[in-house]
């Protein structure tokens, strides 16, 4: 079982959504509001300085070919922004334990 991360400015949130449901992941999880520092984009602070904030989504996915189908998805989204702050970031890490009974 994996673990992804992502995190996306919140504008391109519904595009990540889509691409998720679209994937048939089910098991997922929506931080809507994340305060956030990156390389490629002014700090998103959600503050009068720094405005406008992050979302980050956590999915739980048992099947491999999902989790490659997904990253390669994402991959070719972020080819066709062509603004580096609205990359979608992922991170996948394989799950030990999920406990969900």
């Amino acid at each position: 079982m994996k673990l992804i991360y992502c995190t996306c400015n919140v504008s391109m949130l519904e595009t990540l959504v889509e691409v998720i449901e679209e994937e048939k992941i089910s098991e997922y999880q929506i931080v809507e509001q994340v305060l956030a520092k990156s390389r490629r984009s002014e700090p998103r602070l959600n503050t009068a300085v720094w405005p406008g904030y992050n979302s980050a989504v956590f999915m739980q996915v048992n099947d491999e070919e999902k989790v490659i189908n997904f990253v390669n998805r994402i991959k070719k989204v972020n080819g066709s922004i062509f603004n580096p702050a609205e990359l979608i970031t992922v991170c996948v890490w394989k799950l030990d334990d999920y406990i969900f009974e």
